[in-house]
């Protein structure tokens, strides 16, 4: 095989804004895995992590972005990725931006975007051949700018890779082409360890995140009123942030765990809650299900690429929480139902392999 660099694009560091830590995001934790099995394969891969947009408008902007790149360097804060098994050939790059003399290309490189702000700034480069752009599409990103410009971006020409069918139609909806590239799930960091039948049904696994779309307080709401029907009712949340200030005492919160108390937490439940109004992909319902958790999630794009109704999981209309709660109840009152959905997502989920996934996107660089 002919040695290729493939440059990812990457909309900053993932690192916290207070801790100055860098915690796991899912959707730089895909780019890393498709990093490491390319390096594995001989690329040159390289991460390109971007401090700041260069369309900015505003001079000031630019000096004032541009000001606290430098502190950051000088600081020694310039970093990404710490908590993930990177392969030691994967070089990082920390540009202020994705222009000269901060960055320079070849017209020989593979060239990824991984979220929209990336694609536009690859959009500019004409160095590149556009046969050799790609875009890597996590999710329909309209938080970034309104919905029109973030469907003008998906015909730029790149290669579009979806992560989820219903991105697909959006895809093809804003009058582009796109190949579906579902996300892999570990099953070496993930695993089925305790018996689906000896969980306490009234055991709950939660997470939190800052996110509105996540929808938490919509979880939570739901899981007061099944509270109120089911006082042994207990409630295991993780998240890479901070505890909420209002959890109640039949709350039990785990900061940042590592992959081996993230496994034991999700195995430690018997169903799993999450209400998202939005997903590109739902990553933590895949990981739920490997470890034997039965689900009970909202309808989304995201959730339905692995959750089907009745069947892997139990699906209630996004902001209903009154529906999500009735599903959560029906698990803990039905053990043979949360027997059944517990063990067919567990089987279910199997197909979504890393070995699959990256199959595709190589085969796909290579045609």
């Amino acid at each position: 095989m002919s040695k290729k660099r493939i440059i990812f694009l990457l909309p900053g560091c993932d690192i916290d804004a207070k801790t100055r830590k860098c915690v796991p995001v899912g959707g730089y934790k895909v780019v890393y895995e498709y990093a490491n099995r390319l390096a594995d394969d001989g690329f040159d891969v390289v991460l390109a992590f971007s401090h700041a947009r260069c369309s900015y408008k505003n001079p000031l902007r630019h000096i004032y972005s541009f000001a606290g790149y430098l502190y950051r360097k000088l600081m020694g804060q310039m970093r990404a990725g710490e908590y993930f098994p990177l392969n030691p050939s994967i070089q990082k790059w920390f540009p202020y931006c994705y222009h000269k003399p901060f960055i320079t290309f070849s017209d020989t490189d593979i060239v990824f975007a991984t979220a929209y702000d990336t694609a536009v700034e690859l959009n500019k480069f004409s160095q590149i051949p556009q046969d050799n752009k790609y875009y890597f599409i996590q999710g329909y990103e309209i938080w970034r700018d309104n919905p029109e410009a973030v469907r003008a971006s998906y015909r730029f020409g790149f290669h579009n890779i979806v992560i989820a069918p219903w991105l697909g139609d959006i895809v093809r909806e804003s009058g582009a082409e796109s190949t579906l590239i579902t996300n892999g799930l570990d099953f070496q960091r993930f695993s089925l360890n305790k018996s689906i039948e000896e969980r306490s049904p009234s055991e709950i696994v939660l997470l939190n995140h800052t996110l509105e779309h996540k929808r938490v307080k919509d979880s939570r709401a739901a899981l007061d009123i099944v509270k109120k029907q089911i006082p042994e009712l207990h409630v295991t949340m993780f998240g890479t942030c901070n505890a909420p200030k209002d959890l109640p005492s039949w709350y039990t919160y785990h900061r940042q765990p590592n992959g081996q108390e993230l496994c034991d937490i999700y195995n430690s439940g018997a169903i799993y809650v999450a209400a998202s109004d939005f997903e590109g992909f739902g990553l933590t319902i895949g990981e739920a299900m490997i470890c034997g958790c039965a689900v009970a999630c909202t309808d989304n794009g995201g959730f339905r690429c692995m959750a089907e109704h009745e069947k892997t999981a139990l699906l209630s209309p996004v902001y209903d929480v009154e529906a999500l709660a009735k599903n959560i109840i029906r698990l803990i009152s039905d053990n043979e139902l949360r027997y059944k959905i517990a063990h067919n997502g567990n089987q279910d989920i199997r197909q979504f392999s890393w070995e699959n996934s990256y199959h595709k996107l190589k085969t796909l660089i290579l045609r």
